[in-house]
């Protein structure tokens, strides 16, 4: 099909076969091709709230009787969704990022009417935090937006914090003079929930390093003596990175606290 705007594509998506388990039998390839071409901020956004509230409407049984084609109207849109969602990135803007962190569903006791299911929120939070296409660009987007994350997806806040602290400290050479992104961020933040944050994640990198320090000393064999030390070594320094951002947020003076989300 030769497309001519983007709903050419979302309509070719919601129609594609599907197999047993509901997964589209797909022409990605082609499709990706005309979210470049037709997609923008602004329609691939229209696109998502369309799909989801389908999607939303199906899981909490308004419509979870229609068929089309086989195939119930929710699965179809929940699928759509999905691909929309994967091609974000294509848009090279991380100023989309704030308008997508209400996809991201309360888990446990604040859980609602209904869960998303891990293939779907695992996409979206790469998707989000994707430093290979929006490079560290992504990170004051996201510091600025955690806030307008339900109280309840405190797993996906605590990802992008880990995201964010990976790519910033993961990508340091010792032959230039380190670029730290999450540090510059900082100030963009909600200073209550970044600190919470970095404070779970101290605890629980400390936790970690007691358990391979434990293996450590329980290790009998040369390999499992050395994998031990990795495991060490790699705990000591993940809570040494999250320290250093939380002792770095602390030393923000109060007047820049907080400014991205005022």
């Amino acid at each position: 099909m030769k497309y001519t705007c983007l709903q050419d594509v979302l309509d070719e998506i919601y129609s594609a076969e599907y197999s047993g388990d509901y997964l589209p039998i797909s022409d990605e390839k082609h499709w990706t091709e005309g979210f470049k071409t037709f997609g923008t901020k602004e329609n691939m956004l229209s696109a998502l709230n369309y799909y989801f509230r389908i999607w939303d409407q199906g899981e909490r049984r308004l419509n979870w009787r229609q068929e089309e084609d086989g195939c119930m109207i929710f699965e179809r849109a929940a699928w759509t969704f999905f691909y929309v969602f994967e091609a974000i990135p294509l848009l090279k803007d991380p100023s989309i990022i704030p308008e997508l962190m209400r996809y991201f569903l309360p888990q446990g006791e604040q859980a609602g009417s209904w869960d998303m299911e891990d293939l779907w929120t695992e996409m979206m939070l790469q998707i989000v935090a994707n430093y290979w296409d929006f490079g560290p660009a992504y990170m004051p987007w996201v510091m600025r937006s955690l806030h307008l994350l339900h109280p309840g997806a405190r797993s996906a806040s605590s990802y992008f914090m880990s995201k964010m602290i990976f790519d910033t400290f993961d990508y340091i050479t010792p032959e230039e003079f380190p670029k730290l992104p999450i540090v510059d961020a900082l100030p963009l933040g909600k200073r209550d929930l970044v600190l919470s944050l970095l404070e779970d994640g101290i605890s629980e990198w400390k936790n970690i390093l007691e358990q391979d320090e434990i293996t450590l000393k329980n290790a009998n064999s040369e390999p499992e003596i050395n994998r031990a030390k990795k495991d060490v070594d790699s705990a000591k320094e993940s809570l040494a990175c999250y320290q250093y951002v939380r002792g770095q947020l602390l030393l923000l003076p109060q007047e820049v606290i907080s400014i991205g989300h005022r």
